[in-house]
């Protein structure tokens, strides 16, 4: 999913009507695949709708991720991020763990500071968080999951003509009821869980990187959404140590997977915008 992104960018297909009023008119769980397929995509709809009417928004997250070791090992990488986002072309991400990462975009250049290893990298980004999403996963292969989540359209980054699957039943995390979606694609599968009730905003998202050595998994914990915060200008400013040194975004790139430098698979990012 950056993209990694979930899906490609020709994109979707409009559903059926007849059967889309037949579920949202109380025709009960789905039971056939098509019904499945049309009520995940409606959900995930519904959830795109309110994640892209916020002109700017604030996540924090938990993630744990497979980092794959030459040798086939996995091992578990965790952290916590916050995302800081104004449309269209500003962004602030701060990770606390192990490698202590933070990045800047604003409109022009992406900044990143590796804070752990006092360094930083910069290069200059198109003029949109959709476009400049594409290019760090297309150009430097830095394809993040959850980045899907928080482009202009997030059901268009999610979702193509080939994704199956679709709703999965009902399930509880952390007390709350949730609509659990399990979708596959090309290169890739993804589950998503959104609340029954209140606001459609996601709980979890889990992504299995089928193309990927050793087909790592990402599993991230959405633990708070703001999408009314009060953001300072001064948040989208590259702030960066005098002391860090500079290095290539390529090589900053390929430390943050903890990987050679090598290009990016097209493979591993099955959506194209």
């Amino acid at each position: 999913m950056s993209r990694i992104s979930i899906a490609r960018l020709d994109r979707v297909t409009v559903v059926a009507v007849p059967l889309l009023m037949l579920i949202a008119c109380g025709g009960g769980e789905p039971r056939t695949d098509a019904e499945r397929l049309v009520r995940g995509k409606e959900l995930v709809h519904q959830m795109s709708q309110r994640l892209s009417a916020a002109n700017q928004l604030t996540a924090t997250m938990q993630t744990v991720r497979d980092i794959v070791r030459k040798s086939g090992k996995k091992e578990p990488l965790s952290f916590m991020s916050e995302m800081t986002l104004r449309r269209p072309d500003r962004l602030h991400v701060t990770t606390k763990g192990p490698r202590q990462l933070e990045a800047w975009y604003d409109g022009k250049r992406v900044t990143i500071a590796g804070h752990a290893d006092k360094v930083f990298a910069q290069a200059p980004m198109p003029e949109t968080i959709d476009r400049t999403f594409d290019t760090l996963s297309e150009r430097y292969g830095w394809a993040v999951p959850s980045n899907d989540l928080f482009y202009s359209s997030p059901e268009k980054a999610l979702l193509s003509d080939t994704t199956t699957g679709g709703y999965a039943g009902r399930e509880t995390l952390d007390g709350v009821a949730c609509h659990h979606l399990a979708f596959q694609d090309i290169g890739v599968d993804w589950d998503l869980w959104l609340p029954v009730e209140g606001a459609p905003f996601p709980r979890r998202l889990k992504v299995l990187l089928k193309t990927r050595a050793g087909k790592p998994l990402v599993d991230i914990t959405f633990l708070k959404w703001n999408l009314a915060p009060q953001v300072a200008d001064a948040t989208f400013v590259p702030k960066v140590p005098a002391d860090y040194e500079g290095i290539a975004m390529l090589q900053r790139a390929a430390a943050m997977k903890n990987a050679t430098p090598a290009p990016a698979d097209p493979a591993a990012a099955p959506s194209q915008r």
